[in-house]
């Protein structure tokens, strides 16, 4: 038995036919680093439109965020790669890639419509049906990922954990080779007080809005890691907007424990159903009275949900002051050669 096709929706077969061709551009132009770069966000959007296009504004609103917040990190970090790619010495190894790169796609593709023409037993009405008695929440995709396969999230996050503290441990006593001229052109004044001034004013706006999306994403699209993230955003505005030195001034260090505070309080969360005599990351949810508020329905899962973002914002907040300890004139030494410690070889 083959499930009956649908009909051609022309216009998501158009954005997939430009997220494929902006895909195999960043191939072939990767040595034209903010071109590639352009068209890698091209990509991100495009999925975003997918996204929206099956209606999913959960995945659309983190695919947006996730997109604005690495597309921007990773303009600032090409100011610290070499002006140009070595190219490939050995052209045969152009054709072994080509090869596999083909052969894996073409695998995916023949994968993907088996799975699409032959019905399966999806356990997707499942979650459709226990998300308000089981989990306490309208919004299916923010109960599936604090509640139902919230053991999923917690590696998540624990994964982003490490690999940002590592990172930052690795960097903290090392300075990259800094080029003596910019590879792109850049405005006289590099911090201008009007976007100065535009990024202090979005500041509390943004921390305001993100409480917002986190508070209301049990019932609506929002959520802890899409709130996270655009708080995120609002402080990686702030670095651009008044530069490095002023950024390590006021964010200060040891942003691991922030990142291990998020990560505790998500375990946590989890390990409190222990109490009741329940498994790990059981939650609960109920009604109550709140003075002013009236009727409230509150689930525990928050609490992870909570962790979540502490841990993104974390992480955010690591990857500024690494970059920071690199590009502070005269907070680490420099050398033409390659990487090379404070005060010496």
């Amino acid at each position: 038995m083959v499930a009956p096709s649908l009909a051609v929706d022309w216009v998501a077969v158009t954005v997939v036919g430009l997220t494929v061709v902006s895909a195999v551009g960043v191939a072939l132009f990767h040595r034209r680093r903010l071109f590639a770069l352009i068209l890698l966000s091209a990509v991100g959007v495009g999925v975003s439109l997918l996204f929206a296009a099956f209606s999913a504004p959960d995945l659309v609103l983190t695919q947006l965020a996730v997109e604005v917040v690495s597309i921007v990190l990773l303009l600032l970090v090409l100011y610290l790669l070499p002006r140009s790619t070595p190219s490939e010495r050995r052209p045969g190894m152009h054709v072994l890639r080509m090869g596999l790169a083909v052969t894996l796609g073409v695998a995916a593709a023949v994968l993907v419509h088996g799975m699409l023409v032959n019905p399966v037993e999806s356990i997707a009405q499942y979650y459709v049906d226990n998300a308000v008695p089981g989990g306490g929440g309208h919004n299916v995709v923010n109960v599936i990922l604090v509640d139902f396969r919230g053991f999923d999230t917690l590696g998540e996050i624990t994964v982003l954990a490490v690999a940002a503290v590592g990172i930052g441990t690795l960097l903290h006593k090392f300075a990259p080779v800094l080029p003596t001229e910019d590879q792109f052109p850049r405005a006289a004044d590099a911090h201008p007080a009007l976007l100065r001034l535009q990024a202090r004013v979005l500041l509390p706006l943004a921390l305001a809005f993100s409480a917002y999306v986190m508070l209301r994403g049990h019932q609506l699209p929002g959520g802890g890691f899409v709130a996270g993230l655009i708080t995120g955003g609002a402080l990686v505005l702030q670095y651009m907007a008044n530069g490095a030195e002023w950024s390590q001034r006021r964010l200060g260090g040891a942003h691991h424990r922030l990142v291990a505070a998020g990560v505790a309080l998500a375990t946590l969360t989890g390990v409190a159903s222990w109490g009741f005599g329940h498994p790990f990351l059981t939650s609960t949810h109920g009604h109550w009275v709140v003075p002013v508020l009236g009727h409230v329905e509150l689930a525990s899962a928050m609490a992870f949900d909570l962790g979540v973002y502490t841990t993104v914002v974390g992480v955010t907040l690591q990857i500024l002051t690494t970059l920071g300890e690199v590009t502070v004139p005269g907070s680490l030494s420099r050398h033409h050669d390659g990487w090379v410690q404070e005060g010496g070889a």
